[in-house]
């Protein structure tokens, strides 16, 4: 796991270095929930854990995975600026390492695009961090990492159960 401890959380979000790199193979991005084997894509999960609701085979990248923002000292932060920066870290750090997963992908599945996965609906308007893997790949390499539409069978975002606001005290 990367040491947040010395990532400079006030900083402006850092900029990337155009690197020419070829594309391993063809990448989209999807939540787990939406993926669907007639889209012809391997799925790609790049999450902490494994969702209980999978019923599908899937292959991993942990390299992708944002652990800094899911275990430590950064659990619970709720700011998309400062998970941004510590997950655009996390890929500085571990960027040949996801390029030798995605170039081993490739190896294993000649001609089939790759669909990476987790949780959120970015078409819903949620913030993710697949949809900041797949600028980070367009910004340092130069490569065009598309969000899969939502299939027409997928089922409805389930409703968030409210958190109670804290009463406003005297005290």
């Amino acid at each position: 796991m990367l040491d947040v401890s010395s990532i400079d959380l006030t900083a402006p979000e850092p900029t990337f270095e155009l690197r020419e790199v070829k594309q391993p193979l063809a990448l989209a991005t999807t939540r787990y929930q939406n993926w669907r084997e007639a889209t012809g894509h391997l799925p790609v999960g790049i999450t902490v854990g494994r969702p209980r609701f999978v019923r599908f085979s899937y292959e991993t990248i942990p390299a992708l995975a944002p652990f800094e923002l899911m275990r430590g000292p950064l659990a619970k932060v709720n700011d998309v600026a400062i998970e941004r920066k510590v997950y655009f870290a996390r890929l500085k750090v571990y960027e040949s390492e996801i390029l030798a997963a995605l170039q081993e992908l490739a190896r294993r599945y000649p001609d089939t695009p790759a669909a990476l996965m987790c949780f959120e609906d970015v078409n819903g308007g949620e913030a993710c961090h697949r949809e900041w893997a797949a600028e980070w790949f367009g910004k340092r390499f130069g490569w065009t990492v598309p969000e899969l539409p939502d299939p027409a069978d997928a089922a409805p975002r389930a409703a968030r159960k409210p958190t109670a606001q804290k009463p406003d005290t005297l005290f």
